[in-house]
């Protein structure tokens, strides 16, 4: 179980993994519904790895319909997230928690 407190859920958001889609050492993507409220959200985690300076972590969380809960459960490749493009989503990173208007829809490493 993950604690998200700045997600807007519940009063005490707690995610937990339905379906992971991507994990390797620098990105992860997966389904995640809160344990405490049942609603569903995207997460998303990139590490962008530097020589120079510090690393860059980014994670975005972004709320999922019903609809889309089954569309990606029920996928047996990779399913279509081009609607996390224009959903209003939170994000994480060097510069704090804020809002912001969608998150990418396809790995950075690919």
């Amino acid at each position: 179980m993950l604690p998200v407190n700045y997600l807007d859920c519940c009063s005490d958001p707690n995610l937990r993994a339905v379906k992971i889609l991507l994990d390797t050492n620098r990105e992860s993507e997966s389904l995640c519904q809160c344990e405490t409220c049942g609603a569903y959200w995207f997460h998303r985690f990139l590490e962008i790895m530097h020589f120079d300076r510090e690393d860059e972590q980014t994670t975005w969380y972004s709320r999922v319909s019903p609809e889309e809960v089954q569309s990606i459960l029920g996928s047996e490749g990779r399913p279509d997230l081009k609607f996390l493009l224009n959903r209003p989503s939170f994000i994480k990173d060097h510069k704090g928690v804020r809002r912001i208007s969608g998150q990418p829809d396809e790995p950075y490493y690919g």
